[in-house]
């Protein structure tokens, strides 16, 4: 399983501010979409208060994650998706 990153970075990428409904609701949304992918951990979003940061996903590789994404939110991401390895 792979470690996989997805930033929030540029202008498009970063995340908008949003109501605790409309986090819910993305979050139902998404634990729906996980259903059909029993390999793949979401861990979480983290972000400043700028919406800057990143998703942090286990998965076999970043298109998978890129997949469920465009499922839940209705497009890809606009950043990278990347896989990395711990070093430290």
């Amino acid at each position: 399983m792979a470690k996989v990153l997805i930033f929030h970075y540029t202008k498009e990428g970063r995340l908008p501010k949003l109501s605790k409904k409309e986090l819910e609701d993305i979050v139902k949304q998404l634990d729906d979409v996980l259903k059909d992918y029993p390999e793949v951990k979401f861990n979480g979003t983290y972000v400043d208060e700028n919406g800057m940061g990143i998703c942090d996903w286990e998965a076999p590789n970043a298109d998978i994650v890129k997949e469920i994404i465009k499922k839940v939110l209705g497009a890809p991401p606009a950043d990278p998706a990347i896989v990395v390895e711990r070093v430290l």
